[in-house]
């Protein structure tokens, strides 16, 4: 991870010397990751402060968020939810865009808009079990958020105070983690849809990844990000998933490690000259149009019906997952990209990702 450090500077991140964006987040929060992730390869300035009890309220309230990460801008903007920071920052920084453009590569445009919504909102479900259900999880991941919070060193050895401190701070957030699981459906008895969901995600990401350096080519997108979000963050670092990319997709490890490392000015290909969707990507989008579309379509009927929860069954049974709006309103974002293209454009994307089936869940 890379950070920028400047002189001391106030709460909305202003510096005498150098304007630079303040992200502040915890190093083990998957959007965190991503956020940073995507800020390092764009190669744009910025600090990075951890959100500590000590800063929360003034950052909350400046931010009108709880959620992290947020970025403050050199004018003194706050921004919150990790996509819009993205889109804004290709906005300021287009000549690092992280998709394609959309007049020239409708298709791959979309297929990043996906692949990112889909790692943004359902292996998140994965990511919350194998940390708050797992024991070894709450030990490692929620010590790294309770230390990131509390401002204490990861690695250091504690007094009895200190270690009682942490401690008290890791069981606020697990009661808050364990609440998440049993709204996204994925507490203890959903232990094997969340491993089995798992090991297959990975196993297609490597097979693509055997052939392809990114999602969409030899260039990363919005989504690879998404993706480097959650092995940084969770799944190389909480030990059951960390084990189970060891077995059954050791290559994703020094995918993260390239990733981590990858700048813009490193000689970075253009996006594809031909508009199609890679053929080793096919299994996976296809896997996400029978998993997470499946839960689209079910949340827009559950909220339409103004029902708090829906049930879902992918083939481990019937789960109860709470309805969650902000899926809707992503959800609604892509289908506009997708109504507003011009008529062959929209023609070339039909060819392209119907037959993989991922457009039906945003034609609702």
């Amino acid at each position: 991870m890379t950070e920028s450090r400047t002189p001391t500077q106030d709460a909305a991140g202003s510096s005498a010397q150098e304007a630079r964006y303040v992200i502040y987040g915890l190093d083990a929060s998957y959007f965190t990751r991503k956020v940073l992730g995507f800020f390092h390869y764009k190669q744009i300035p910025y600090e990075y402060r951890h959100k500590t009890i000590t800063v929360r309220p003034v950052v909350e309230k400046k931010a009108g968020t709880h959620l992290i990460p947020v970025v403050v801008t050199p004018e003194g903007e706050w921004l919150w939810d990790s996509t819009p920071i993205a889109f804004e920052m290709d906005r300021r920084f287009p000549d690092t865009a992280l998709l394609p453009p959309l007049e020239t590569h409708p298709v791959l445009h979309l297929t990043g808009r996906i692949l990112e919504d889909f790692l943004d909102e359902w292996p998140t479900r994965q990511a919350l079990h194998f940390r708050w259900m797992m024991d070894s999880g709450i030990h490692v991941g929620g010590d790294d958020l309770a230390r990131d919070s509390l401002g204490v060193p990861k690695g250091g050895r504690l007094d009895a105070e200190g270690a009682q401190m942490v401690f008290k701070m890791r069981e606020m957030i697990r009661q808050w983690g364990t609440e998440a699981c049993r709204k996204v459906g994925a507490d203890r008895r959903a232990s094997a849809e969340m491993e089995g969901e798992f090991v297959r995600l990975i196993q297609l990401l490597a097979q693509h990844f055997d052939w392809s350096p990114y999602l969409l080519g030899e260039r990363p997108s919005l989504a690879d990000f998404a993706l480097y979000g959650g092995l940084e963050a969770h799944f190389l670092l909480d030990p059951i998933p960390a084990g189970l990319i060891e077995r059954h997709a050791p290559a994703l490890a020094g995918w993260t490690e390239r990733l981590r490392e990858l700048v813009a000015d490193d000689g970075v290909p253009d996006w594809p000259a031909e508009d199609r969707v890679p053929e080793t990507l096919a299994p996976l989008l296809q896997y996400v149009g029978l998993t997470f579309h499946e839960f689209l379509k079910a949340n827009r009927a559950a909220l339409e019906g103004k029902e708090e929860w829906l049930t879902l069954d992918l083939g481990y049974g019937p789960t109860r997952i709470h309805s969650r709006g902000y899926a809707e309103k992503t959800r609604r974002a892509t289908a506009a990209v997708l109504t507003d293209l011009p008529e062959e454009a929209a023609e070339a994307v039909k060819r392209g990702l119907d037959p993989l089936g991922v457009l039906e869940a945003y034609r609702l």
